[in-house]
């Protein structure tokens, strides 16, 4: 007798549904764990004449498909999927003239953009002094900048700079968008492929995302599968999803 066992591995591939439209899909880069689950609200009748008060018949009153998985890696896709954020790209800047307010030595000041560079600091007297480099200390890549020595400065100081390019992903700001999920994967038991396809997903908004990691970091989400009430009854589509296994070529 045949022995069928299963070990998947695979992709997990995401498109982002827009006003019903299935757009280009994007892959989550490895993910160690996903899996899902299926879930019933079923009613149960028990009968009266037995006197044993029997289950004689059951109900299924509505269906749910769940899904939960871990990302392991974060790029221009992934980032605001995790965050529910949106993401916006900053051009590098020139800056002539910004004012940093009245400085005090230790203290971090912010320039206000990032990757800075040909950066001068003066003060408000009458003639500007331009503060020498040795009195401050950059963090070019961060733009932030912190004085050592404010003596003799005419408050506040200004700053000339140059920024460069950066992009920001904001944090838990954007509604929860609806994605197509695709998991293409191969059973390493027989190489027989598979495909498991979730019309329409939308991720739980609660994401932990831990900033400090003494390994590789990760991320778990989890979410709802909504039905896609124009597939009907086709067995061929589902109304949640649909699992194909790729027949051998022969």
């Amino acid at each position: 007798m045949a022995i069928n066992l299963i070990s998947l591995q695979g992709k997990i591939f995401l498109a982002k549904i827009i006003n019903g439209v299935v757009g280009p899909s994007f892959a989550v880069g490895n993910a160690p764990d996903f899996k899902i689950s299926t879930d019933a609200d079923v009613i149960k009748h028990n009968e009266s004449m037995s006197g044993h008060r029997t289950t004689d018949f059951t109900m299924t009153k509505t269906r749910s498909v769940m899904f939960e998985g871990e990302l392991e890696e974060i790029d221009e896709n992934t980032l605001p999927y995790i965050l529910d954020g949106k993401v916006t790209d900053i051009a590098a800047e020139t800056v002539a003239s910004r004012n940093l307010g009245t400085v005090v030595a230790g203290q971090a000041v912010s320039l206000g953009g990032f990757n800075v560079t040909d950066e001068v600091i003066t003060d408000s007297t009458a003639s500007p002094v331009t503060v020498d480099k040795s009195k401050y200390k950059l963090d070019a890549k961060f733009g932030t900048i912190i004085f050592n020595d404010v003596a003799g400065l005419e408050m506040p100081l200004k700053a000339a700079f140059k920024t460069g390019k950066a992009s920001i992903v904001s944090i838990n700001d954007s509604e929860t968008a609806e994605y197509e999920l695709t998991f293409q994967g191969i059973n390493t038991v027989n190489n027989e492929s598979i495909e498991v396809k979730l019309w329409r997903t939308k991720k739980d908004p609660k994401t932990e995302f831990p900033l400090i990691h003494e390994d590789f970091g990760s991320y778990k989400i989890s979410g709802e599968c909504l039905s896609k009430i124009e597939n009907g009854t086709d067995p061929a589509l589902g109304l949640f999803g649909r699992m194909v296994v790729v027949s051998t070529a022969e």
